[in-house]
């Protein structure tokens, strides 16, 4: 029975993932071009380990704490059930404590489809909390769930090549010990951190390095610096700034400059495909997003035309160059004064079909037409520049550098 569990975890998983990206594609999100591309590059280069699903720090503690209690208790059937009914347990603690940024509140008392422990999970392999394979890998959810389930030993653990873990060693990190009301279904619990939570948080962020490189990372340096910001302090503060080494300075300044470009991107993409649809398909449509771009052109245009594009290698050498191509021709479309978007039709065109084949919009083909139909232009929403994850950089920060103390005792 054993392998049944494994592929029934697996496909909750999976459609976990599915479900996500099919509600990004409504809330209007999904790459069409490659913009993502740029924007997941510098969020890992200066916030490595961060998801946009994230909304607070003692998350970190909550998924391995589940887990720790899990393997404490012996659980060895229906583990993945014993983990959901604990993930309803803390929504129904965090619930009594009046707090924002609860992963599962709206569905409570039923699962959500994005529990914290499916959402955190990458960051608890990125910051080192969960414990490496011999290997150097992190083992996932799946094969955590499955070996805890015919584990003699937690030391045992194996990935699915029955690679061991480096032997003798706990799953996790060592854990600071969880506060008095954790588990407890009738007390109530929040986010704010207890002193020994944040040591044991800022050292992992402390020991944060940049993607393929021994470098300390900007959301690192920010941690030693001990960085006040309010709620509504830009990535592009003088504090910030001030904290990061000249790689990083200057990286910030292109992150800025390919924010404001892909903004106009963005904008472009959705001009050309309301475009067709009224010119070519003869699909009556507004102007919404062609008179959006104009908007985007004047906000955002100055600090795009100063980017060098060739320079965004410098920070993410690995950046596919049919993006670097599309922000290129984009510029040039953009330093000529040009009011006619169908010039960069092309260079959009190849850029999407690269990424998308068969579903993308912009080709003129009968299949491409279809995709357009299904495109509703006034309910696109209007391009916004990459934001890099700053929102959640800047929460954790906050809940690390709060001066408040949660009310348990320690």
């Amino acid at each position: 029975m054993e392998p049944g569990l494994g592929w029934t975890l697996l496909s909750r998983d999976a459609l976990r993932r599915a479900e996500t990206l099919a509600r990004n594609d409504v809330q209007g999100v999904r790459d069409e071009i490659g913009f993502l591309a740029l924007h997941q590059a510098y969020a890992d280069r200066f916030f490595p380990g961060t998801s946009v699903l994230h909304t607070r720090l003692r998350y970190v503690l909550f998924v391995p704490w589940i887990y720790q209690g899990l393997m404490e208790s012996g659980v060895r059937e229906r583990v993945a059930e014993s983990i959901g009914q604990a993930e309803l347990n803390l929504v129904g603690q965090l619930r009594m404590s009046g707090e924002s940024g609860i992963i599962g509140k709206e569905n409570y008392p039923k699962p959500t489809t994005q529990p914290p422990c499916l959402v955190y999970w990458s960051v608890l392999g990125k910051w080192r909390v969960l414990r490496s394979l011999a290997d150097g890998t992190y083992p996932p959810r799946s094969v955590i769930h499955r070996s805890l389930g015919r584990r003699g030993a937690i030391g045992k653990l194996k990935d699915d090549d029955k690679q061991l873990m480096q032997e003798d060693q706990p799953l996790f990190a060592s854990l600071p010990r969880p506060p008095k009301s954790w588990g407890k279904k009738t007390e109530p619990l929040d986010f704010r951190l207890l002193a020994r939570e944040k040591e044991f948080l800022r050292n992992m962020m402390l020991a944060l390095r940049r993607p393929d490189s021994n470098e300390r990372s900007l959301l690192s340096r920010m941690v030693e610096a001990n960085v006040q910001l309010g709620s509504q302090a830009s990535m592009w503060s003088d504090e910030v700034a001030e904290v990061a080494d000249d790689a990083d300075r200057a990286a910030l300044v292109r992150a800025r400059q390919v924010a404001s470009l892909s903004a106009i991107g963005r904008g472009v993409y959705a001009a050309l495909v309301e475009d067709l649809r009224a010119v070519h398909d003869g699909v009556k449509s507004g102007t919404v997003n062609r008179d959006a771009l104009e908007n985007l052109i004047g906000e955002y245009g100055r600090d795009g035309l100063k980017l060098n594009v060739g320079k965004i290698q410098d920070d993410a050498a690995k950046m596919d160059t049919k993006i670097l191509e599309v922000l290129d021709r984009t510029q040039t479309w953009l330093r000529h004064g040009n009011k006619d978007v169908t010039e960069l039709y092309q260079v959009y065109c190849d850029a999407e079909s690269k990424r998308k084949g068969k579903r993308a919009r912009l080709p003129k083909t009968l299949f491409a037409r279809e995709k357009r139909l299904e495109w509703l232009p006034d309910e696109h929403p209007v391009a916004q520049p990459l934001h890099y994850r700053w929102d959640v950089a800047r929460s954790f920060l906050e809940d690390l550098t709060t001066d408040e103390s949660g009310g348990e005792d320690e």
